[in-house]
């Protein structure tokens, strides 16, 4: 009878056992999942940000109160290289056209200085058009110390100054500049930490020594359509880790 009593004894604590087993297996399935989905929220918020970000809610007005706007706020330049958008609060703002500003940077890079008036549209068509990740050719030496201080030697610059990947892919980082190559847009990387742009009052193009006056800063972008510029900085105040400056350019 005691036999008997044992061996059932037995059975109901390996029952229980494997109660508990399955139950904070269960558990641990739900938190990953709640985790995963989490991130993914996390992600995608960070996603919808950046859009709505980029692709501003632009206003059509008539030229009378894009007038009055920039008259408002003693703004001098020409009409067509302004905009008008439409804040989260309603209220609506005056801005450069994105593809101005990106027109003119085109034209400083190229140039390797600041462009005149006369000379942009000149400039413009001897910049690339393919698409793929194009480094300037005052920048080429300077990118490829960057990926060189970040361990990734299989990457290349092309006669035509395009970046090329001549090897596998080992981590995360090469896998995306692998996309960049690959994608249907055209990157075009600078590492001067100056950019080119139009100034919001006057409309006249000055150069913008962004990393002067922000030494943490690691970049200004400029967009048209599937273009897009990435002005990096040089990192002489040495404010910025490698890893930080490369990790930022593989996010466009």
């Amino acid at each position: 009878m005691k036999k008997h009593y044992y061996v059932l004894l037995i059975v109901i604590i390996l029952v229980i056992t494997l109660a508990i087993i399955f139950n904070i297996k269960d558990n641990e399935e739900i938190i990953n999942s709640s985790e995963n989905i989490d991130e993914k929220n996390i992600t995608d918020s960070n996603l919808e940000e950046k859009t709505e970000i980029i692709t501003n809610n632009i206003e059509n007005v008539s030229d009378t109160e894009l007038e009055d706007m920039k008259n408002s706020i003693n703004a001098t330049g020409d009409i067509s290289i302004y905009q008008v958008e439409k804040e989260k609060d309603g209220r609506k703002i005056l801005q450069i056209k994105p593809q101005i500003q990106f027109f003119v940077d085109l034209a400083g890079i190229i140039k390797k200085s600041i462009p005149e008036e006369n000379e942009l549209e000149m400039l413009v068509k001897e910049a690339p058009t393919t698409n793929g990740v194009w480094i300037s050719p005052q920048s080429r030496e300077l990118f490829l110390k960057l990926l060189d201080k970040n361990e990734i030697s299989d990457f290349n610059i092309l006669d035509n100054g395009y970046l090329n990947n001549n090897g596998n892919i080992k981590n995360d980082i090469e896998g995306k500049l692998e996309k960049m190559i690959n994608s249907n847009k055209l990157y075009i990387i600078n590492i001067t930490g100056i950019a080119y742009q139009r100034d919001y009052i006057s409309g006249e193009i000055v150069e913008y020594p962004f990393e002067e006056m922000d030494p943490e800063q690691v970049l200004e972008s400029y967009r048209d359509e599937n273009k897009i510029i990435l002005e990096l900085s040089t990192n002489k105040a040495k404010k910025l880790t490698d890893k930080e400056i490369l990790e930022t350019i593989v996010q466009y």
